[in-house]
This record gives structure tokens, C-alpha cells and sequence, in this order.
């Protein structure tokens, strides 16, 4: 595996447990540490991390390490700010463009989320209600037909897990269902009006715990 290959994995394997929470906010992560744990040499760790400060997953502390940064009410703001905007214009594209099979794979997830709703807090709880929200979010702004758009919302709500951790009503179904009625009925308002209060409220929820 060359340099490059080695940082790309390493770099992925960091951000993703940031994200996750595996990593908290405030441990400080070393070159030597991760060398070791990934059992590779320091160069692919520092550029990883280089990376991981350009994202602002982690800041850089002199002759210490890189401590992982908190997730302040102003990212919170800004974030949910984007996907308001940039969702809501998904859905609108979408009202118009979604397919059957589309719309029936909104309605699976919204069933598997209901399911899931009646297990809140079971162990796995957490990762399988994140991966049926992301792609729930995916399905639609793929129906979209912009390919940059939706690549930017996968890429918004993967910087928000550690966001999305502090919803108490992480699974909420019910607002899913709002947007699966607009889309169905192929109704561009109705649906960027649903999505945009679903993304709202979600923003309400989370900064109310913080």
C-alpha cells in the first residue's frame, strides 16, 4: 500500500469515528499513538490529520497533538442552515422527477424507521436509525437528478452525526411520512415546505440540548 493509500485509510478511519463519537471532543490524538495503532509510519498519520484540520474535525496544539474540536451552537446554526436550503431544493426536484420505485423505497424506510421506533435504545439503536435517516435523505436528493447536490447533502449530514447525536427523537417517522405524501403526489411546495420543516425542527431539537 502506498503513502497516499495508507493516509486515504487512515484519514477515514479517524473522521469516521469523530463523527461516530467513538473519539470524543476533546481527546487529543498523536502522531506516535496512531502510528502504532494502524501500524503504519507517522507521515501518512500527520498528513491525515492535516486533512482532518483542514475539515475542522481536529486542531492542531503544539508539541502536544491535535485535540478533536467541539461542536459549538454556530456550526449547529450554519449546518442546519445548509441543509435547510439545499434540501428543501432537493425535494422540489424530486416532487417533480421521483420514480415508483423511488417513492416505494421511501416507504420501506419509513416502515423499517417505525419498527425501529418501538426499539428505541436497544443496542445498535443508534447506528441502524443514522444509516435509515441518511438514507432516507439520499434517496430523495438522488431523485433530485443533481448529482453535485446530492453529494453535498450526503457529505452535510455525514459532518452532522456528532450533531445528530444530541436529537432525542432521533427517528422520527411521522415527519418522513409529511414528505413522502408531497412526493407522492408530485407536489414541489408541499414537498420543499415538509422538508424544510422536518430540518427545522430537527435544528430546534438539537440546539435545546446543548
Amino acid at each position: 500500500m502506498t503513502t497516499n493509500n495508507k493516509k486515504d485509510v487512515l484519514y477515514q478511519a479517524v473522521r469516521q469515528a469523530i463523527i461516530s463519537g467513538e473519539i470524543k471532543a476533546g481527546e487529543i490524538l498523536k502522531e506516535a499513538e496512531l502510528s502504532k495503532e494502524y501500524g503504519v509510519s507517522r507521515t501518512p498519520v500527520r498528513e491525515a490529520l492535516v486533512v482532518l484540520g483542514h475539515e475542522g474535525f481536529v486542531e492542531s496544539m503544539p508539541r502536544t497533538g491535535y485535540v478533536v474540536t467541539t461542536v459549538t451552537v454556530q456550526d449547529v446554526l450554519e449546518t442546519f442552515h445548509l441543509r435547510s436550503i439545499l434540501e428543501a431544493e432537493a425535494a422540489g426536484l424530486a416532487a417533480r422527477r421521483i420514480t415508483e420505485e423511488e417513492i416505494a423505497a421511501l416507504l420501506k424506510n419509513n416502515n423499517e424507521e417505525f419498527a425501529l421506533s418501538k426499539r428505541a435504545y436497544e443496542e445498535g439503536f443508534y447506528e441502524r436509525a443514522y444509516e435509515l435517516n441518511m438514507e432516507f435523505h439520499q434517496i430523495i436528493a438522488r431523485a433530485s437528478g443533481n448529482h453535485r447536490l446530492a453529494h453535498l447533502i450526503k457529505r452535510l449530514i455525514e459532518d452532522m452525526r456528532r450533531m445528530l447525536a444530541f436529537d432525542p427523537c432521533f427517528v422520527n417517522p411521522q415527519q418522513h411520512v409529511d414528505i413522502i405524501e408531497a412526493l407522492k403526489h408530485r407536489d414541489r411546495a408541499k414537498a420543499q415546505q415538509a422538508m424544510k420543516r422536518h430540518v427545522e425542527e430537527t435544528r430546534s431539537r438539537v440546539l435545546d440540548r446543548f
